[in-house]
């Protein structure tokens, strides 16, 4: 499959920004005007200019792991193999790994019809051929079988990790005699960053497996910053993060190619080998990488979602960061599809709150220094705005002129503006909490 297609942008107008949208469908350029004389300052990660990896250069990490032998070496005499890959929901390009991947399965004797690919993405909806095809390419889908993970059925009781949590993993992926994970780094709450165990759990788990790790599994008090302030993401003392790396040594993985992608969901850099080695070596890496300085005292704060509008209410946040008191918060969504399905474990929980309509009512306005929170969508739809976990206080809006006419009756005089580019990638400066890490 070949790089995102891009639509070219229109030739600029005057005080205009441009931004990347439309993730997964057709990734466009596309420009959001603002009003004349507006100061207009683009918040970059520090990452930004990294350079694209090369085909030769993902080959070469994947020919080169660390912590295992290479891939072909392990899947030598075998029979099948199964490699777990991640939904919409993350802007992986599954499609530039897997060829490399599967030269290797080749190599090792792997027919192609035995090498089966599984979507791993724990509670979140299942995945149609569409969707599969544009996460691994177009050849990979003709060659190979794939199927959708299922959280409730058809799971192997892999016993208790040292966290309690009984582990029901996917047993067709367990049954594969070579097991092979790729994903992509992500900040996360939960673990830190996404990927790397993370595929096994919550991505090939039982619902039971999931929630226990989700929810009721708590992790120590450890410092939010460091001395200095600096945000810490514990990737490693984490009882959660501990949890899944258990899951993936009850599971078997062989080998996983962990990649940090960039703003236009291109490879920058890949580790491949050991589960836990090769994802602390790809944090080490992202936690630079996807770093944004925030901007202070903004009158207005624009938050573009992609790359991953999938997952619109966890964006937000970024609202508030850099925002002076009574600015306003823009949201920007071009995602045709907008807010995914619901994440079945948070549904799971939403359900014991009431009725939908009580959910809705019963939400808490979540910016009150702000003046007003815009959602902009040409797509957008009233479920979203109605959703449990969207500020109950945000304005809907599907033409972008209706967006300057709010912004304009709101501000006068010298007005600065902020925008976050993609911020469904980007995080704030922090550091990782790997130094002395085992895998």
């Amino acid at each position: 499959m070949a790089a995102p297609a891009l639509a070219a942008a229109k030739p600029s107008k005057a005080n205009t920004v441009t931004l990347r949208t439309h993730e997964w469908f057709g990734d466009k350029l596309e420009q959001f005007e603002f009003p004349a004389g507006w100061q207009i300052d683009v918040r970059h990660m520090k990452g930004v200019n990294n350079p694209v990896l090369s085909p030769s250069g993902i080959r070469q990490a994947v020919q080169n792991p660390v912590g295992t032998a290479r891939l072909r070496e392990i899947a030598a005499g075998k029979k099948t193999a199964a490699i777990t890959f991640d939904d919409l929901t993350r802007p992986t390009p599954t499609y530039e790994i897997v060829p490399h991947v599967v030269a290797e399965l080749r190599e090792a004797g792997i027919a192609d019809e035995n090498i089966l690919f599984c979507a791993s993405y724990g509670a979140h909806y299942q995945m149609n051929g569409l969707e599969v095809e544009k996460k691994l390419g177009s050849g990979a889908v003709r060659r190979h079988p794939w199927i959708n993970h299922n959280a409730w059925e058809n799971l192997a009781d892999r016993g208790r990790s040292s966290m309690g949590n009984r582990l029901l993993l996917n047993k067709y992926y367990l049954a594969a005699d070579v097991k092979v994970t790729i994903s992509g780094l992500k900040a996360h709450g939960i673990p830190g960053y996404g990927g790397g165990p993370k595929a096994i759990l919550p991505g090939i788990a039982g619902i039971q497996t999931i929630q226990y790790n989700h929810q009721e599994l708590k992790r120590k008090p450890r410092p939010r910053t460091d001395q200095d302030g600096i945000p810490i993401f514990y990737v490693w003392n984490n009882e959660q993060r501990r949890d899944m790396i258990d899951a993936a040594r009850a599971a078997g993985v062989d080998f996983s190619v962990q990649v940090v992608y960039n703003h236009e969901r291109r490879s920058v850099q890949a580790a491949a080998g050991d589960i836990v080695k090769a994802h602390h070596k790809m944090a080490l890496f992202a936690v630079n990488h996807l770093a944004t300085e925030y901007a202070k005292d903004a009158d207005v704060v624009v938050v573009n979602a992609y790359p991953k509008g999938s997952q619109l209410h966890e964006h937000f946040g970024w609202g508030a960061r850099g925002l002076k008191e009574g600015g306003s918060i823009v949201v920007i969504n071009q995602n045709p599809m907008g807010e995914y399905v619901w994440h079945y474990l948070d549904e799971m929980g939403f359900a014991r709150n009431g009725s939908f309509f009580e959910q809705r009512d019963r939400r808490k306005k979540r910016f009150p220094q702000a003046k007003q929170v815009l959602l902009y969508s040409q797509y957008l739809q009233e479920r979203e705005l109605a959703h449990p976990y969207f500020p109950p206080e945000a304005v809907g809006m599907r033409d972008w002129s209706d967006v300057v006419e709010a912004l304009r009756r709101a501000h006068k005089g010298d007005v600065k503006v902020a925008v976050y580019p993609y911020a469904g990638i980007q995080h704030g400066i922090a550091k990782v909490d790997l130094t002395g890490a085992e895998g």
